[in-house]
C-alpha cells in the first residue's frame, strides 16, 4: 500500500464550514494567521473548485500529491446529487494519494458505514486514509467504557471485507490533548483497537480557531509545522486550497489555476 510519505507534496483542502459538532479546541476554520478568514459559515467548495485543484497539481511533473479533506466536517458536503464519496473516488481516479479527516460522526451508522467503504473499493483500486478525530474535547466515545461507536462499527464493516481489499484502508485516530497528562485516551482503549489496525497518535492543542479562548490550557510544547512548507521540486510541500485561493503558513501564496506558477520559481 502507499504511505503518504512517497507524496511529498500535500494540497490540504478545506472542503466546507459546516459541522455537526462544535468543539472548544477547534482550529480547522481558522488558517494560519489570516485576519479575514475565507471560511464563514456558508462556505463550501464546489465540485469544479476541488477537481481543478487536484488536476492542476498531478499535472505538475515531478510531483506526488497527498489531497486530504479537511472541513468543518468532510461528510457533510453536497453538490447536485453528489456526496462526499463522489470527491474521494474522483481524488482516487485522478491519481493523488487520498485522505481526510472527519469527527467520526457518519460512521455511527452502521449501514452507512458499510455502504460507504464498500462503495469507494468497487469503485477505485487505490488506498484511502481516514483519519477520525476522538479526545476529550469531542466528547465522541465513551469515557468509562473506552469505546466508540464510530470505530466499532468501522471494525465490522472491515472484517466483512476481503483482506485484499482490506488493506487499501487505513484509519489512524487523531487524538488533540491539553496541558493534562491525562487529557489522552486510555491506554487499554488504544490497545484495543490497535489489535484492529487502527493507530493513534497525540496532538497538541494549538492557539488558533476556538482554542484562543481556552490559551490556559494550551501545553507548553507547541509543534513545529515549519517541514511542512519547505519547497520541494522547486514548489512548496504543502499547500491549502480555501476559495478560489492557495495558502501556505496563513499565507496566501497562489490563485486556483495558478498552481504550477510556485514550481516554476526558482
Amino acid at each position: 500500500m502507499a504511505e503518504m510519505t512517497s507524496f511529498p507534496n500535500l494540497l490540504s483542502i478545506a472542503l466546507l464550514h459546516k459541522c455537526n459538532f462544535n468543539c472548544d479546541h477547534c482550529g480547522y476554520i481558522y488558517i494560519g494567521d489570516i485576519e479575514d478568514h475565507i471560511i464563514k459559515p456558508g462556505y463550501q467548495l464546489t465540485w469544479e473548485q476541488v477537481t481543478t485543484a487536484i488536476k492542476e497539481s498531478v499535472a505538475i511533473e515531478g510531483t506526488k500529491w497527498n489531497v486530504n479533506y479537511t472541513g468543518g466536517e468532510p461528510t457533510l458536503w453536497k453538490e447536485n446529487g453528489k456526496d462526499f464519496m463522489d470527491l474521494l473516488i474522483e481524488t482516487a481516479r485522478l491519481g493523488a494519494f487520498t485522505s481526510y479527516n472527519t469527527n467520526g460522526s457518519y460512521f455511527d451508522d452502521l449501514e452507512k458505514t458499510r455502504e460507504y467503504f464498500n462503495r469507494y473499493l468497487e469503485n477505485t483500486d487505490a488506498p484511502l486514509r481516514t483519519f477520525v478525530s476522538i479526545d476529550k474535547f469531542h466528547k465522541n466515545y465513551d469515557e468509562e467504557k473506552g469505546r466508540a461507536k464510530s470505530l466499532d462499527n468501522l471494525i465490522k464493516v472491515l472484517n466483512e471485507i476481503p483482506e485484499e481489499k482490506r488493506k487499501r484502508l487505513s484509519t489512524h485516530v487523531v487524538i488533540i490533548v491539553n496541558n493534562d497528562p491525562d487529557s489522552g485516551l486510555p491506554a487499554e482503549m488504544k490497545e484495543y483497537y490497535g489489535q484492529y489496525g487502527i493507530t493513534f497518535g497525540e496532538f497538541p492543542m494549538m492557539p488558533i480557531g476556538h482554542a484562543k479562548e481556552i490559551a490556559d490550557q494550551l501545553p507548553e510544547k507547541q509543534p513545529d509545522l515549519s517541514g511542512m512548507h519547505q519547497r520541494r521540486g522547486g514548489g512548496p510541500g504543502s499547500v491549502t486550497l480555501m476559495g478560489n485561493e492557495y495558502f501556505t503558513g496563513g499565507k496566501k501564496v497562489g490563485d486556483l489555476g495558478h498552481l504550477s506558477e510556485l514550481f516554476s520559481e526558482a
